[in-house]
């Protein structure tokens, strides 16, 4: 041990006790230490003081001594498939004899049905024992009958160690399955993601809605055999941005992509409908469909202006206290299920608006807690607008709901396949409403390596380990459910974040970040009771610095693996075979961080970020293009090994029969599902997203879709490629095995 070492050990214990690691590789494989100020910063944001050689002391003997000191973990985890489940707890036994200990245990269910349970103390089994600062501590597990079903638990644990005295604790107990939800078939499906946004039709308000999603289910689910549709993540945005990544709120939806011409409201006014038609309206669609990007300013003052007209007729004709009819009954029923939390982020949209400002650490101190006696009265003076946002918040509701109906009526086995953002941006709503529950002047980000040499900080928030658990996961559940809701799919982005996450310290770099773990077996028991419950498929996205026990311990809690055909290797760099890929996972050629297939060919993006000046050095855009001629030769070879086309020459641009030849290549794969991006089903050249390229060198998350919806469902080409990918998925390339014996 160096000096260094030497002179920072308390406070590297310290960090360790809080799942920090002192040491990590980053994606180049070069090892960074922590430096002890990032780690002061880092478990300064838990909670932790460490600011002084006394701190850290009084900390990490804290730290040391809670195992033994509390009488029970916060969290206990227990599997239906244990035969016996033993329930761990820490007795000070100083001068007792455990056979005069006795035990009551009370297990309360989610309905708040309550069994007892009464032990002796000769019951248990004594495994390990410590004195505490001069006490005798004895962990000693005891034996919890009766039989569980899935579910969350609250243990109350009441232990008499002799007349005078007793201890008494409380857990959450999670019962869960092994194993998130697989479905029994399709065993080799196959679906299309797209960017709901990006999508042009003549009868959307600029923006794609779901409308524009209701036509593209009806159409593929039956005549292309597609068993899924994946979007973007559909919550509503941190204000002023359009990045769907940088949500306000992992709970509540964009209103952007409301049908308003579904509405019943709309159908119901006829001088709404009257004043849509008029010239000026008309006008304003029109310029808006056209707009080469998506203009998210404009589309959402136009769609909000409705919106609340919308509400002032549903208030007028369904909410009058005489007169409440049955579809103002459901809106009373909707609020009441989703509160307390709808309330708090409708308080939190008003707020917003009232105080002229997003960022709300800069609000008047009393309307910074949420729990504030002078935000309730803010919630009372403002009833009427909160109402409003409710409402806003049914209509997204009843519309995900129809999208699930047309899903099972037309053949979308595995229904919607959503997309879990890593975080939420700090000046959000959750931020607002979970503050106790996030870390401080932290933020999510990823270790230097070849893309990004600084590393990455993509300023959201993340979840506070040592807070998150004491409340029982409530954050998560709670996250978990809204978004399995309303599909049978759910993609976790960064699924290393389940394991570790890359914090940030406010201010730096991500080469000044550092790994914080998570308690993972705890966070897979939630995901993997949640996706059985509601028979939603999980989906872990573990590109990048993924070690291959975390993929092993994802593969066994039944989580997808994320496979793209550009980063699947053998040694020596050539494409992995079909055959070779594995069957618990989803494959696709690319994503929307990637270049689609045709731009990937031609060297789109590099060809942007040179012109945009994204490149420091002239050698790094020529590397970019010597590593990408390399990447074409190695998948032209894979496709002929494949028997997928014979031409001898590499073509300097992609044919629509190239880019079906590579689907066709990842069809063949033995894994659960393939998703076809819907701009290499429509030959796009441009990405939706180009990571590390400003706003002025790149529209991200604006790009629209280059055909208009009606034009390319009815494609006899699109036909025929759903029809290879059809039959792809059920031969898995057994036939042209066959005749290359």
């Amino acid at each position: 041990m160096n000096n260094y070492e030497s002179a920072t050990k308390p406070i590297w214990q310290l960090g360790q006790q809080y799942g920090i690691e002192p040491v990590y590789y980053d994606g180049l494989g070069v090892e960074r230490q922590v430096t002890v100020p990032h780690l002061r910063q880092v478990l300064a944001s838990m909670g932790v003081k460490a600011s002084t050689k006394k701190d850290i002391r009084d900390s990490l003997s804290h730290a040391v001594s809670r195992t033994w000191t509390q009488l029970i973990d916060s969290v206990v985890v227990r599997y239906p498939s244990d035969s016996l489940f033993m329930l761990p707890l820490s007795l000070p036994l100083e001068g007792i004899s455990l056979e005069k200990v006795s035990l009551t245990i009370q297990v309360t269910d989610e309905k708040g049905v309550s069994r007892h349970q009464s032990l002796p103390g000769s019951s248990g089994r004594v495994t390990s024992e410590k004195s505490v600062h001069g006490v005798k501590y004895v962990q000693v597990h005891f034996p919890l009958s009766g039989k569980f079903s899935l579910g969350y638990f609250r243990l109350s644990v009441r232990v008499k160690l002799h007349l005078e005295r007793t201890v008494e604790g409380q857990a959450l107990l999670i019962v869960a399955p092994r194993k998130c939800y697989l479905p029994s078939s399709p065993k080799r499906a196959w679906g299309i993601s797209l960017q709901l946004y990006g999508l042009r039709s003549h009868r959307n308000w600029g923006i794609g809605d779901f409308r524009d999603l209701e036509e593209i289910m009806k159409v593929a689910g039956i005549r292309w055999g597609v068993a899924t549709i994946g979007v973007n993540p559909l919550h509503i945005p941190a204000a002023g941005l359009t990045s769907p990544y940088s949500p306000s709120s992992r709970l509540f939806w964009s209103p952007v992509y409301l049908n308003l011409e579904g509405v019943d409201e709309w159908r119901t006014s006829a001088g709404l409908r009257q004043k849509a038609k008029s010239a000026k309206f008309q006008h304003t669609l029109q310029q808006l469909r056209e707009s080469p990007l998506v203009d998210y300013k404009a589309v959402g003052k136009l769609k909000w202006t409705v919106l609340e007209e919308l509400f002032r007729v549903f208030r007028r004709h369904h909410l009058q206290p005489k007169t409440l009819t049955a579809r103002g009954r459901a809106f009373a029923r909707f609020v009441s299920g989703f509160h307390p939390h709808l309330t708090m982020f409708c308080t939190f949209q008003v707020l917003t608006e009232h105080l002229g400002t997003v960022a709300w650490r800069t609000w008047p101190k009393a309307f910074q807690d949420p729990q504030s006696p002078d935000v309730e009265v803010f919630q009372r003076s403002y009833a009427t607008r909160v109402q409003f946002y409710q409402y806003v918040q049914w209509l997204c509701e009843l519309q995900l709901q129809q999208l699930d109906h047309v899903a099972k009526k037309h053949s979308l086995s595995l229904r919607l396949y959503h997309d879990l953002p890593i975080g939420i941006h700090p000046d959000g709503a959750d931020a607002w409403v979970f503050q106790d529950q996030l870390a401080s002047d932290i933020t999510v980000g990823a270790p230097p390596d070849a893309f990004n040499l600084n590393g990455q900080s993509w300023g959201l928030v993340v979840p506070n380990p040592v807070r998150l658990r004491e409340d029982g996961y409530r954050f998560l559940r709670e996250t978990l459910r809204q978004n399995m809701r309303h599909g049978g799919v759910l993609r976790i982005d960064h699924a290393l974040g389940l394991f570790r996450m890359f914090w940030v310290p406010q201010g730096g770099t991500g080469k000044d970040g550092v790994y914080v773990r998570t308690h993972v077996d705890e966070i897979l028991a939630i995901l993997a009771l949640e996706s059985v419950r509601r028979k939603v498929m999980v989906v872990g996205e573990d590109l990048g610095a993924v070690t291959p026990a975390i993929r092993q311990k994802l593969d066994a809690a039944g989580l997808l693996s994320y496979r793209l055909l550009f980063f699947e290797r053998e040694d020596g760099g050539a494409m992995t075979p079909p055959h070779a890929y594995p069957e618990q996972a989803l494959v696709a050629a690319t994503t929307h961080d990637l270049p689609t297939l045709k731009g990937f060919w031609a060297g789109r993006d590099i060809i942007i970020k040179q012109e945009g000046g994204v490149y420091l050095r002239r050698k790094d855009v020529e590397q970019d293009r010597r590593r990408r001629a390399e990447d074409r030769g190695r998948l032209w070879e894979a496709l002929h090994r494949e028997g997928l086309h014979s031409a001898e020459a590499i073509p300097p641009s992609l044919s629509d029969d190239m880019l079906q030849a590579m689907y066709r290549y990842l069809a063949r794969t033995p894994s659960r599902l393939l998703i076809v991006q819907l701009e290499d089903l429509l030959a796009e050249l441009d990405t939706p997203n180009l990571p590390g390229a400003p706003e002025s060198v790149y529209p991200s998350w604006r790009v629209r879709i280059g055909r208009e919806l009606t034009a390319w469902l009815n494609d006899p080409a699109i036909l025929r490629f759903a029809k290879a990918m059809q039959r792809e998925r059920r031969t898995g390339g057994r036939s042209h095995q066959i005749r290359g014996e």
